[in-house]
């Protein structure tokens, strides 16, 4: 396909025919995993800060 046919509304219609979208289940089931590793990320994140705060202030260098 022609860059110029790509780009007109045909081409676009046709790309858009080429997409498989996710199904309900799999979209909820998704974003609960992306949703429970951000939780994980941000307890891991908040934990060694909290660590590297507590060490530095026993040095003496808060």
């Amino acid at each position: 396909m022609k860059m110029k046919e790509w780009f007109s509304l045909k081409g676009i219609r046709a790309e858009i025919k080429n997409i498989s979208w996710l199904k309900r289940k799999d979209l909820i089931q998704n974003s609960f995993i992306v949703l429970v590793f951000c939780i994980l990320f941000g307890i891991y994140f908040y934990a060694s800060d909290a660590v590297i705060a507590m060490i530095l202030n026993a040095l003496g260098m808060n």
